[in-house]
Order: C-alpha cells, then sequence, then structure tokens
C-alpha cells in the first residue's frame, strides 16, 4: 500500500503543473530543479520575468518546500509580494533571496506576512535595502524562529543597525553578515550603547570603515557576550583598536577571529599576545597587515595561541626571521594550516620551517606569492621529518624550477600529499613529467602546473 502511495503522490505532483501549460518553460525548470525530495529548490541564476513569480506562488506542490533559493533570479519588491500572499513559503527553514532588485519596498511586504514563522535562515544580500528596510525587518512579528541574518552589501548605516540591535529579533539571531552596509563607527556606538545581541555566536563586520573609535565603543560594551567568530576584515582598526579590543571581556568566547587588511603592527600582536580575555582562538587571520618578524615573536611567545589550529599572517613582510620564530614557536605545535604568502621567507625560512621540532601536524602549508623560494628550499620541505603530514602544499609564484620539482617528485616524507600548487615555477617540461609521473607522491589528487 505504502508504494502504491508513493506513485499516486507522485501522479498528483506531476499533474498539478498541467495548470501551467501556457509556461511549459517555467514548469520545465521548476521540475528539473526540485530535489527528489520534493523540499529543496534552487533557482539561482535563472533570470525570471515578473510573471514568472506569479506562476511560482500559484504551483501547490511547492508549499511544502523547507529550502528555497531565488538568489539572482531578477526578483523584484512586486515579485516578493506576492509570494509573501501564496503558501509558497509557508514550510520554509532556509530562504535565499541574494542579488535581486529588492529594496524596501519588498522588506515590508516580507515583514507583515505570517507564512514564515518557521524561517531561520533568510539571506538579503547585495539587494537595495536602506536602513528603513533593515529598521522594518528588526520590528517583524513574523520572523520568530530566525537565527541566521545576512544583509551584506546593502545600506544598513547606523540607523538600520541600531534598530536591529536593540530588537527582540536581534537578540535571538546567533549569526549576522554585515559585511560593506555602510554602518561605520557611528553604528558600532549605538550598539554599544542599546545593543541586545546575547545570543549571537557569529558576527561579519567587514569592509565598514571602522576606526579604532568604533572599536572603542564597542570593547566597553556587553552587546555580543557568546560571539566565537568576528570577521573585520579590511576596515581600519589599527593598533589603538586592537588594544581597546584586547582588553575586552566581551571576547573572552571568540575562537575565530579575522583582522585582514587593518593596518596592524608589532604592537597589535603585542596586545592579542598579552590579552587576559582573548585566550581560546582557534582561527587567526591576520593577513595584509604589518607584523613582520617582530610581530610573529610576539605571537609565538604567548601561551594566548596554544590552541590555534589555522594561522593566515600572509603578506606581513615577515621574512626568514619571522618564519623562524614560527618555526620554534612552541605554542604553535597545535597547528594543521599556515599561511605564509608574499612574505619573502626565502630558502633560510623554508628550511627553518622544514627543521620545525613543533610544526607536527600540519596539513596545509602556503608559501605562495613572492616569497623567493629555491631548490635548495625546497629540498628542505621535500627531506622534512616535521612536515611529512601535509596534506596541501602550495608553492606557486617561487623560483624551484626543475630541480626543486625533482625534489618533491622523489620526496619519500611528502608521499601523504593530495594537493600540490607549483604554477609560476619557471618548470620545462621535464620538470612538469617529473611530478606528473612521480612514484612517490601517489596519492596527489590535485596537482597545479599553470
Amino acid at each position: 500500500m505504502a508504494e502504491a502511495k508513493d506513485i499516486d503522490d507522485s501522479l498528483q505532483f506531476l499533474r498539478s503543473f498541467e495548470k501551467h501549460t501556457k509556461d511549459t518553460t517555467l514548469s520545465y525548470l521548476v521540475q528539473e530543479k526540485l530535489k527528489p525530495e520534493k523540499k529543496s529548490l534552487s533557482l539561482q541564476g535563472n533570470r525570471l520575468k515578473e510573471e514568472d513569480f506569479y506562476t511560482l506562488a500559484e504551483m501547490e506542490p511547492l508549499s511544502h518546500l523547507n529550502f528555497l533559493n531565488l538568489g539572482e533570479t531578477g526578483l523584484t519588491s512586486n515579485g516578493l509580494k506576492v509570494l509573501c500572499e501564496s503558501k509558497l513559503f509557508s514550510k520554509l527553514d532556509s530562504l535565499d533571496l541574494f542579488n535581486n532588485n529588492l529594496d524596501d519596498e519588498g522588506i515590508f511586504y516580507l515583514s507583515k506576512t505570517k507564512t514564515l514563522m518557521n524561517l531561520r535562515t533568510l539571506d538579503f544580500s547585495s539587494n537595495e535595502i536602506g536602513a528603513l528596510g533593515a529598521k522594518v525587518i528588526a520590528l517583524s512579528n513574523g520572523l520568530p524562529m530566525l537565527e541566521s541574518l545576512d544583509l551584506s552589501y546593502n545600506r544598513v548605516e547606523p540607523l538600520g543597525i541600531k534598530a536591529l540591535g536593540e530588537s527582540a529579533m536581534g537578540n535571538n539571531l546567533r549569526s549576522l553578515n554585515l559585511r560593506d552596509t555602510s554602518i561605520a563607527d557611528e553604528g558600532l556606538q549605538h550598539l554599544a550603547i542599546k545593543g541586545q545581541m546575547h545570543a549571537l555566536e557569529i558576527l561579519d563586520l567587514s569592509d565598514n570603515s571602522l576606526s579604532g573609535k568604533g572599536m572603542e565603543f564597542l570593547s566597553r560594551s556587553n552587546v555580543f557576550p557568546n560571539l566565537k567568530r568576528l570577521i573585520l576584515n579590511n576596515n581600519h582598526l589599527g593598533d589603538d583598536g586592537m588594544y581597546s579590543f584586547s582588553q575586552s571581556s566581551m571576547f573572552a568566547n571568540l575562537e575565530e577571529l579575522y583582522l585582514v587588511n587593518n593596518g596592524l603592527t608589532t604592537d597589535s600582536a603585542i596586545s592579542l599576545g598579552e590579552s587576559q580575555t582573548i585566550t581560546k582562538l582557534r582561527i587567526l587571520d591576520l593577513n595584509n597587515n604589518d607584523f613582520r618578524a617582530e610581530g610573529v615573536q610576539a605571537l609565538a611567545d604567548s601561551a594566548n595561541m596554544m590552541g590555534l589550529v589555522e594561522l593566515d599572517i600572509g603578506e606581513n613582510k615577515v621574512g626568514p626571521d619571522g618564519a623562524k620564530h614560527l618555526a620554534e614557536g612552541k605554542n604553535f605545535s597545535q597547528l594543521k594550516s599556515l599561511r605564509l604568502n608574499n612574505n619573502n621567507v626565502a630558502d633560510a625560512g623554508a628550511k627553518a620551517l622544514a627543521n620545525s621540532k613543533t610544526l607536527t601536524r600540519l596539513e596545509s602549508l602556503y608559501l605562495e606569492n613572492e616569497n623567493w623560494i629555491h631548490a635548495e628550499g625546497i629540498r628542505a620541505i621535500a627531506e622534512s621529518e616535521t612536515l611529512s603530514t601535509l596534506r596541501k602544499l602550495v608553492l606557486s609564484l617561487n623560483m624551484i624550477g626543475d630541480e626543486g620539482a625533482r625534489h618533491l617528485a622523489n620526496s619519500q616524507k611528502l608521499s601523504g600529499l593530495e594537493n600540490l600548487n607549483v604554477a609560476g615555477n619557471r618548470l620545462t617540461p621535464g620538470g612538469e613529467d617529473a611530478l606528473k609521473h612521480s612514484t612517490t607522491l601517489t596519492n596527489l589528487k590535485t596537482l597545479e602546473l599553470v
């Protein structure tokens, strides 16, 4: 009987699309993209006409969806209004509406619907939402279960984040993406005064022109007491901002910290190293700053780094001495991933890493771009007992030549490598063939030569 019921259900499902014979193209597209369990539909990247959204709203089988992706479909606020009035959203757990033409009017329609009571994840990124739209969504009573909200690449501005931070919705969120939303230091000040986002664990504030002043406002507050992942890339925090940050008790639960391109120097490394609260980090991304060898040493000497499993300190002018500090730092013994791109570590730095007594758990090592590593440095890596745990090795845009390629190809210690990138290393067909036909690198799944 169960089997017969399944057949009847399938026939009923297919017949329901016969109502839309005037638009067979859309019906076929939906049936093609609908997952077999009929609970998940992604139309991402398929440009639809406004009338197509009216048709979608009338498709009865889609009222059982748990996941719907309408990103990059050309959805307008008028189309969203029609969808909000239908049953299409009634059982959704996740809704993606990114990169469309939605403005504050569309957000108003969505905030008033009662069909999204079960929604947990909402992606509004890359639309035309302003401060008013952010305020409307923050005050909505129709999204009581929402845990993850993405407003990145909109114009939320200080007033928008103020409304969100003070709302009941904001206090329920676990993940919030505000990348490039023009919130600026004023937005952080609003959060610091009345913000109550106590459930938040993941926050992205990248590309918001934040400075040390804004970080000082935030660091004095307790708006995010349970934050575990904080992304602050491409701002202007500077050493003063990092000093305030490192003194704040609010960040005591941080496990992941991303600080790419923030004008940080050795002083910031000292602040992080001496912090009494930031002691649980597992991932630290410091790419494109100015830490230099002295900053690396400050981190290497800090017990706060003992839990790190991923460290990115690329493009920081660390040089061979910085690589030596990394290699000798006893507090880096848990590292599984290390990135040192664009650092001029040279052969001396490569040798130091290869001879390290502590980097015995590394699985991924990135030494790409302007590190000036030659065959001599590669030989040390190829013969290293320490680096025998590597699964991924990125050496693109160095100077290893055919000799370095042969060292890698003949390595007994790197037999566990699964991904190797040696693009831009002046290899001739002979060097490339040595790697392609290596009898020791038998676990390679990906070999990038160009």
